[in-house]
């Protein structure tokens, strides 16, 4: 968390190169050398980003209209989709 966004609350901390106190006030997005110093993590104003990491599908993408236009449409495109025979009556000639 560490070095990433702008503070939400005042922050008092040393400089590591000066070792001058140094106040940090809400909406600052202090150096990365001075925001490691920063330990709390109720400080860090947190975008909805942040909050959880982003979720990513694996798998095989879900067909869209023009995927399934041709199955829909008697699978002329070759989609390998077959018409139903017409069921035929049983005749009595055995």
């Amino acid at each position: 968390m560490a070095g990433r966004g702008r503070l939400k609350a005042a922050v008092y901390v040393q400089d590591p190169a000066t070792r001058e106190e140094l106040i940090l006030l809400p909406g600052e997005c202090p150096d990365p050398e001075v925001a490691v110093l920063i330990t709390n993590p109720d400080a860090w104003d947190q975008t909805p980003e942040e909050d959880e990491p982003e979720t990513i599908a694996v798998g095989e993408p879900e067909p869209t209209e023009k995927e399934s236009a041709p199955e829909a449409a008697g699978g002329e495109a070759g989609g390998g989709a077959k018409k139903p025979q017409a069921r035929r009556s049983r005749s009595s000639g055995s």
